[in-house]
């Protein structure tokens, strides 16, 4: 956590992966609204309660359309983008880490957002991964984790701490790293990827960002907010 705290970014190494989840990536659909073709995208959001007896509990959120503010993705911010649920269990996954680095407050409830994505690139095409730019993606905490790289090169992730400055960490991610980002404190993108050695190469992932309840991206509220945004 001190490390976090001081750099404001964290690298980990993932848990075991299941096969169940690693090939769950084939089966997801197309994002129409982000990467121009190359994206493909599940969402699902939860509430975490933590108690002494039992940890950190997830409770599953009824479904809903994701939404950011434009301030944040000056590409598909200000909409309501719809998307299928997550089919398969990344909770394990996410508590491994939050067990092991312990940078959640405790005494409060948090909502998060989960992305499950697939970038997918060709010869014809190369995957832009941060089509938004250099940016911040408006919560209080990010994991970005790597699940897979499969005959792609590029990719490489850069560590800002404002837009108009040098980035402070630079470096290519490979499967079973993940990095917990103060997305308050530090700005990130990734460069585009390109097949290496084949027609087609695909990267996966899994983003959680973390939100204090009392803050939350869910729920009505919220998403008369971001659609009256006009930053």
């Amino acid at each position: 956590m001190s490390e976090l705290q001081d750099r404001g970014f964290k690298f980990v190494t993932l848990p075991p992966i299941g096969a169940d989840v690693l090939s769950s990536y084939d089966e997801i659909e197309l994002d129409p609204y982000m990467a121009h073709g190359t994206r493909y995208k599940r969402f699902s959001q939860y509430r975490l309660k933590f108690s002494d007896d039992k940890g950190w509990e997830f409770e599953l959120l009824p479904h809903r359309a994701y939404s950011a503010f434009k301030k944040f993705n000056n590409v598909a911010g200000g909409i309501l983008r719809e998307y299928t649920p997550i089919a398969v269990d990344f909770v394990s996954t996410i508590k491994h880490v939050i067990d092991q680095e312990r940078f959640l407050d405790q005494t409060v409830d948090w909502q998060i957002n989960v992305h499950q994505n697939r970038s997918k690139t060709t010869t014809d095409k190369s995957a832009e991964l941060t089509p938004e730019g250099i940016h911040q993606d408006g919560h209080e905490f990010v994991i970005i984790s790597i699940l897979s790289r499969n005959k792609v090169r590029g990719g490489e992730m850069r560590l800002w701490p404002a837009k108009d400055a040098d980035p402070i960490w630079r470096g290519t991610l490979g499967a079973g790293d993940a990095v917990i980002l103060d997305d308050q404190r530090v700005y990130h993108d990734v460069t585009p990827i390109e097949p290496d050695g084949s027609t087609t190469g695909t990267r996966d992932i899994l983003i959680v960002s973390f939100s204090r309840w009392d803050e939350r991206w869910y729920g009505e509220e919220h998403e008369q907010a971001v659609l009256s945004d006009v930053s």
